[in-house]
């Protein structure tokens, strides 16, 4: 939103007889300031109005200690008393002896603040666009009409078209570059450090044993490893990681990514710029206190991401490391990777060389997920259209109903926005000149906050909140001159549990799944029978419904690193028929996998320390042949496995008790190879780095035969059948 845009906006609020007089005084003078370019005159347009000499008209702390600051310092602190928050904002109680320090620290709040909202006129154009915003909270700001919107269906891949698309996306891979952001205050999680009782961001939510972020980074890698296997060439992708400095939230990021030797990847292959915070907020529009002489501060959504990533030079990065598109995923869904749909919906955008594109699927209703539309909007000049979202919060305003598609489904008319997002790098940075602030809304919710005169206030407060997804509202185009199929926009449709399953918000007592981790869990072990049963052929007990799944818990565990696949039709190449015992376990922490004909009553666990090559001398990860490998065909394994007497399993984050396992560890170059082999009971396998160890029973014995293993010997071969579907030889 630019000057001019925001001056239209306020000017349609102030013609609103139930706008308050402070946003026309504001109105007015933010046009004042911006027809002055030097600090000194604007200041002098400050020290005119009442609500500021007033207050510096007399001797006070903060008239001291301005007198040794800036003009910049000086304006932005009387800023704030142009936009009557000062003395609520400067009011150092009767214990503070020294208020400077603290004076210090909020002005430097401040100075972000102002700086960040430039283009908006800063701290005085910020507080004109939330008040006009909450002056029009009930009513839609433009005439609109939304519709669901057209799209492209995924669900099958057994078309020509969907695997063509896969395909494009492999090919395609190196050309992306990925942004996750990351830096949300995820209050909802309650997610709090085990030793200090101080709050985590959701990266570091531990998800089937691994930290959210770590479980992105290996989809990548699976994705990356995958174009190796087909086209034996290494590609990397970089990374860019919007973070914040709620609860610590970029330092913890960078101490995961510190804490896995940088997932094996450059150093300078990340880049990480923060968003800024922005003030909270009462329904009346005055700024929250934290406690006195401290402002209530949250990050103000992800849609900051294309300012920054323009401001912090992001996009000139990634202009120079040749790439052209990039993929946007958030933290808390670890389902957006699951299977094929996400490399076919980033294959469609660049076959069709879109600018923007949305990967979307059923909406449940009544979930906190906005709804994916087409946008006909009446201007001046006409009608025009574009695919957008509308978030859930804006579903009144806006005249939409959150209500089933018909009386026998849970799903919405509208399709999920999921924020699995395709991008076009030179068509969002020039989309970002235009729209710096996408998506703008307020959601209040009930909170705390300080009062000089009160103490701890609790009442509805927000902050001002940008998305990132509405960018695509620069993607208009006039009605006239096409047809939805003609914007430079997309949307893709799939499987909801293989899209988006969220680990928004901690589970309640009432046991509603959605959007927490369990319910997460549960949609993940929903897939991992599909795979299982229908792709695998394997002999298994269904998951069961959710009532179920909650008391008694899941009916067998199986986990995988995606570089076993991902795709489900690659996995079923590798895992081949057999049987699952109730209650057993399984975890695949392997890709260069064969199991065929295993039966399993307890646990197994694979790991393989090279799941995808080797490191090089500077630690960095090689994709090769140099991996892991296990073959396990017609093995019978029993064993006590899981406790399930045991009471305190958290089977989501992979917290489990067991009686006993068998558990075959693979260092460096190494392969286990078992065949018409029974081992029973608890047992630790170790195969050595460059030892290939064939073990084969008789007369009920065991017999262990270590043979050297060739260092350039490949396990499975990845080729393209002419069908465009990929096969696996051995």
């Amino acid at each position: 939103m630019t000057l001019l845009a925001l001056s239209s906006t306020l000017q349609a609020a102030e013609s609103d007889t139930t706008v308050h007089y402070e946003i026309s005084r504001l109105t007015h003078l933010l046009s004042d300031l911006t027809s002055v370019s030097s600090y000194a005159e604007k200041i002098a347009l400050l020290d005119e109005l009442s609500e500021v000499h007033t207050y510096f008209a007399e001797a006070s702390p903060l008239r001291t200690f301005l007198a040794g600051l800036s003009q910049d310092c000086e304006y932005t602190i009387k800023a704030t008393f142009a936009i009557n928050q000062g003395p609520r904002l400067f009011d150092v109680p009767a214990n503070v002896v020294d208020p400077v320090p603290y004076f210090r620290r909020l002005l430097d709040e401040l100075l972000v603040i102002d700086e960040f909202f430039k283009d908006i006129g800063g701290i005085v154009g910020y507080q004109c666009l939330v008040l006009s915003i909450l002056a029009k909270t009930d009513e839609p700001h433009e005439e609109v009409t939304f519709k669901p919107p057209p799209g492209i269906d995924l669900s099958k891949e057994d078309t020509l078209e969907v695997r063509h698309a896969i395909l494009e996306g492999i090919r395609s891979q190196k050309h992306m570059a990925e942004f996750y952001p990351v830096g949300g205050a995820a209050d909802r999680l309650q997610l709090k450090d085990g030793q200090t009782g101080k709050g985590l961001p959701a990266a570091c939510l531990i998800f089937q044993g691994k930290q959210l972020l770590e479980g992105m980074v290996h989809d990548l890698q699976a994705r990356e490893y995958l174009y190796y296997k087909l086209f034996d060439e290494q590609v990397l992708t970089p990374l860019a990681l919007m973070t914040s400095k709620v609860n610590r939230n970029d330092d913890h990021i960078q101490e995961i990514c510190v804490k896995n030797q940088w997932f094996g990847r450059p150093r300078d292959s990340f880049k990480f710029f923060t968003q800024p915070s922005v003030p909270v907020f009462t329904e009346a529009g005055n700024w929250c206190l934290k406690k006195p002489l401290k402002l209530q501060l949250r990050p103000g959504g992800h849609g900051v991401i294309w300012k920054l990533a323009e401001e912090k030079g992001i996009f000139d990065w990634l202009h120079s490391l040749g790439k052209k598109k990039a993929l946007v995923r958030q933290i808390n869904n670890p389902m957006a990777a699951v299977d094929y749909g996400l490399m076919a919906f980033l294959g469609v955008g660049h076959e069709k060389n879109r600018a923007f594109g949305f990967a979307s699927c059923e909406r449940r209703v009544n979930a906190h997920e906005g709804m994916v539309v087409l946008k006909e909007k009446k201007t001046a000049e006409g009608k025009v259209m574009a695919v957008t979202n509308v978030e859930y919060c804006d579903f009144e305003k806006n005249g939409i109903k959150d209500k089933p598609r018909d009386e026998t489904s849970a799903f919405s008319n509208f399709p999920s926005n999921t924020n699995i997002l395709f991008v076009d790098l030179e068509a969002v940075q020039e989309a970002v000149q235009m729209l710096p602030f996408p998506g703008l809304l307020v959601n209040f919710r009930m909170g705390t906050h300080y009062l000089p005169t009160e103490g701890i206030k609790k009442e509805p407060i927000a902050r001002l909140e940008t998305t990132m997804q509405n960018i695509a509202d620069a993607f208009a185009i006039p009605m006239q001159e096409g047809t939805p199929e003609d914007l430079p926009t997309y949307v893709t449709f799939n499987e909801r549990r293989k899209t988006i399953s969220t680990t928004k918000r901690k589970t309640v007592s009432d046991g509603e799944l959605l959007e927490t981790p369990e319910g997460c869990f549960y949609d993940f072990m929903q897939n991992a029978q599909e795979l299982l049963s229908e792709d695998c052929g394997m002999k298994l007990l269904e998951v069961g419904d959710e009532s179920a799944f909650l008391r008694k818990g899941p009916s067998f565990l199986m986990s995988y690193h995606p570089a076993l696949g991902p795709f489900y039709s690659i996995i079923r190449q590798k895992i081949q028929g057999g049987e699952i015992r109730y209650g057993s376990e399984l975890q695949l922490e392997i890709a260069d996998l064969e199991m065929k004909s295993l039966f399993l009553d307890g646990s197994l666990l694979i790991f393989a320390d090279n799941l995808m090559g080797h490191k090089d001398s500077h630690g960095q990860l090689v994709y090769s042949n140099r991996t892991g490998q296990c073959s396990l065909k017609n093995v019978r394994i029993e064993n006590g496995g899981i406790d399930w007497n045991a009471e305190d399993h958290l089977f989501w984050k992979h917290e489990i008790k067991r009686r006993a396992s068998l558990t075959i560890h693979l260092q460096g170059h190494s392969r286990f190879e078992a065949e018409n082999v029974t081992f029973q009971g608890d047992q630790m396998i170790e195969v050595p780095d460059g030892v290939h160890l064939i073990v084969t029973e008789q007369n009920g014995k065991l017999h262990y035969e270590r043979r050297l293993l060739s260092e350039d010997e490949s396990f499975w071969t990845y080729q393209i059948a002419p069908d465009e579907s990929i096969q696996l030889l051995r």
